[in-house]
Parts: structure tokens; C-alpha cells; sequence
């Protein structure tokens, strides 16, 4: 074979394979934004969030749609007025909707979610330094938490009286969304203040309870 005539093949195989690449890029930056975003997107705004001209947004979602057909995927993306969104096919309706009967997580009071940063930032820790973090009695809320398995005893405390030591658990990992205490924000403050200046990963709700509401 002619040297000149293998090398342009060469360099017409290696632009085609990074033309797949980049349409792959593309395809899948799409994709990823669909599904994150809470709200349709329209194709100036996938375009300027992708950094790719808007012309090429239709020519992505039918590629993508495409390969949903062809490999049997659940769901589609959507064209309605002038914007675009990620939906499931009507046949799987009957199997979304059992989400439902899945119980909701647990809410948290904010009183609940102070125990938790204090015990979270100093544990092993007794009731009374708890108590004189917050500046309030706490029984009720330690209660609470350890019904729901937030809390549990780690033992007893050398101090006068041998209170109970209170330590996270397992659940406390889990309902964060963190593996180890080591991923827990760091807080450069004094410890006194703990409460009061972190945010963990859910929001406080409306207490439920008397206990909670402590």
C-alpha cells in the first residue's frame, strides 16, 4: 500500500474515533443534566450548560433517544413547548407508584439535629455537657434519638454519678449520607459554639413531638 495513502487512512480513522468521543461526551453531559435538573431545560440552556452550540442540541437528544429505543431503556427524553426533560414510559407507572408504600425517612427536629452536631463533634459525651452546649435540658431529645437509633450508649463516664456516655451510630451514618465521622464538615470554632455553626446534609422539620420540640 501506497505510505501516504496508509497514513491519510490512519488520520481519517484517528479523527473519526475522537468524532465518536466527543459525541459520546456530549450524549452523556446531556444526559447527566437532564436527570439532575428539577425542572425542563430549554435548548439555549442545555446548549450554554454543555458549552456547545445549539444546533446541535436536537441532533444529541435524537441520538440519545435513539439508543433508549434500540437498547429497550425505560424512559425517553421529552419535547414539550419549547423545553426538554427526562421522563419514564406510561408501562412502568404501576412500578413507580409502589414508591409510595416505601416509608419516608425520619425528620429531624432542630433540637434533634443539635444533640446530633454536639454528639457528632464530641462523643463520647454525657447528658450534662450536652445540656450545657445547648443551654436547655435535653432529656426528651436524647430520648428521641436513641429510639430512633441515632444515638446509643457507649458506655459510662468516669465523672461522679458514672453517667452514660452517648456516642452516633450506623443510622446517623446512613440518614447523612457519610461513611465515617471523618467526612463531617470541619468547624474551627470553639466547641461550645458546635451547634450553632454547622449544617448537616438534611434540614430540620417542624418538630412532631414534645420530645422533639425540647
Amino acid at each position: 500500500m501506497d505510505g501516504n495513502l496508509e497514513e491519510s487512512i490512519k488520520i481519517e480513522a484517528t479523527d473519526s474515533r475522537v468524532s465518536e468521543v466527543m459525541e459520546h461526551k456530549n450524549d452523556t453531559a446531556l444526559e447527566a443534566i437532564l436527570f439532575a435538573s428539577p425542572n425542563p431545560l430549554t435548548e439555549a440552556q442545555l446548549a450554554r450548560l454543555m458549552g456547545c452550540d445549539k444546533r446541535q442540541v436536537p441532533l444529541i437528544i435524537d441520538r440519545l433517544n435513539y439508543s433508549y429505543l434500540d437498547s429497550g431503556r425505560s424512559f425517553r427524553i421529552e419535547r414539550f413547548g419549547d423545553c426538554f426533560r427526562l421522563y419514564t414510559l406510561p408501562e412502568f407507572d404501576k412500578y413507580i407508584s409502589r414508591l409510595a408504600e416505601i416509608p419516608r425517612p425520619a425528620r429531624l427536629s432542630r433540637a434533634a439535629l443539635e444533640v446530633l452536631a454536639i454528639v457528632a463533634y464530641r462523643q463520647p459525651i454525657v447528658k450534662s455537657e450536652i445540656e450545657k452546649i445547648r443551654g436547655i435540658e435535653s432529656d426528651g431529645v436524647i430520648r428521641t434519638l436513641l429510639e430512633r437509633g441515632f444515638l446509643t450508649v457507649a458506655g459510662k463516664s468516669d465523672a461522679p454519678g458514672r453517667p452514660l456516655l452517648y456516642k452516633t451510630t450506623q443510622e446517623f451514618l446512613e440518614f447523612f449520607g457519610i461513611s465515617d465521622l471523618s467526612e463531617l464538615p470541619e468547624v474551627a470554632v470553639p466547641e461550645t459554639e458546635i451547634p450553632k455553626t454547622i449544617t448537616l446534609i438534611r434540614p430540620p422539620e417542624e418538630p412532631n413531638s414534645a420530645d422533639e420540640a425540647e
